[in-house]
């Protein structure tokens, strides 16, 4: 005859289950310490992390030890890095790094063929593929995002190839649609456009600053000399310094101070690089918006500052430190940011973002009816200071 299962026994079962399920995780606390001690090490204000970042250590520490998969540990080490509070300072699981090394190299992607961005908390559709399953399913720009799966939209979360979601839109009248569409292999897009508009102009847009972007410019610019300029970095996240500095060179005459690099009390200007006498000197406007991050955000402070061109657009995304990547061991990347970064004008831009001397904003009725009121803003300027 069994003994009554008593409350104590009961709560006894229960705890031990817990424990066993959370048995610590030796790897996961040497990858824990290692992160935590490389922004303690690089960080590039001791005075920022302080106290606090000890505190991080004793609350996180528990929790990733006993995280249960890599996906949990991952999440625990963002949510620790995030008290720092700098853009620079985030983590990239392994599978995120080998899809990014996949599109580096050209491979296909699993996507479901449409871009969305928040606005005011919404999700926004602002651009669909025409070969992706998002414009065979008759999503178009200016659809509305509620969820996906019954969950808030998560930008961090990347489809498998075949694997189905269920979207639930609003469409161009703000009807609900409710969508499944399955992910395909995609080719990756262009990462630079050029275009020529009315006028003569010539728009040129770019998604990163990965190196080249000077050649170019240089050769688009050299193939038809165009009237005027504008460089689109509405859709530019940043990336290396140095490409940031040759395409700066692109566009002045003479060497400039393009940032300022602060780091533990020390100072150190960062000019622009090449170019001179074979640079740009005609017209010229920069697009900025909300996504606009990192280079994108110093390259247009230093084209409004001296006076080059005209910026418009919207107040960009405020992302401007500079980071170091670190291998971790499991094939997780870590950035860190290792020095502070203002503008030639010595504005800190880092959570506060650049502010056009032209702001024009697209509005969801501009988006829905194809509309692009900051180019044609652009355009509009460009043409008034070139008549033909």
């Amino acid at each position: 005859m069994h003994a009554p299962l008593t409350r104590r026994a009961a709560l006894a079962l229960i705890a031990g289950t817990t424990l066993a399920a959370a048995a610590p995780r030796p790897e996961h606390a040497d990858l824990f310490d290692r992160v935590w001690d490389e922004v303690d090490r690089r960080y590039w204000d001791r005075d920022r992390l302080g106290e606090s970042w000890n505190t991080a250590y004793e609350r996180y520490r528990p929790q990733a030890i006993a995280a249960t998969d890599e996906a949990a540990l991952y999440r625990i080490l963002a949510a620790m890095l995030a008290t720092v509070g700098d853009s620079h300072v985030y983590i990239r699981t392994p599978a995120a790094v080998r899809r990014d090394a996949d599109a580096d190299a050209g491979a296909d992607s699993a996507q479901f063929g449409l871009s969305a961005w928040p606005t005011a908390g919404v999700w926004r559709v602002l651009s669909v593929r025409a070969d992706g399953p998002a414009a065979a399913a008759g999503v178009r720009p200016g659809w509305l995002i509620d969820s996906v799966d019954g969950r808030p939209v998560d930008d961090d979360w990347h489809p498998r190839a075949g694997q189905s979601a269920r979207f639930a839109f609003r469409d161009l009248t703000d009807r609900p649609r409710t969508l499944t569409l399955t992910s395909t292999l995609l080719p990756p897009e262009p990462p630079r456009r050029a275009t020529r508009l009315p006028g003569d102009i010539l728009l040129l847009a770019f998604d990163v600053f990965a190196g080249g972007e000077d050649r170019w410019i240089e050769d688009e610019i050299a193939a038809d000399p165009p009237a005027a300029l504008i460089l689109d970095l509405r859709e530019n996240e940043g990336g290396e310094a140095l490409a940031v500095a040759r395409v700066a060179g692109t566009l002045f005459d003479r060497k400039r101070t393009l940032l300022r690099r602060v780091a533990r009390g020390k100072t150190l200007d960062v000019p622009t690089v090449g170019a001179g006498r074979r640079s740009y000197t005609g017209p010229l406007a920069v697009l900025v918006g909300p996504r606009s991050a990192s280079g994108a955000e110093i390259l247009a402070a230093l084209v409004q500052d001296s006076g080059r061109g005209p910026v418009i657009g919207g107040t960009t995304a405020g992302a401007v430190t500079g980071a170091a990547q670190t291998k971790l061991p499991d094939g997780g990347e870590l950035w860190v940011a290792v020095f502070d970064i203002r503008s030639a004008a010595d504005v800190r831009l880092e959570g506060r973002g650049l502010f056009p001397a032209v702001p024009v904003t697209q509005s969801l009725a501009d988006l829905r009816a194809g509309r692009d009121p900051v180019l044609a803003r652009a355009q509009s300027l460009l043409a008034a200071d070139n008549p033909a």
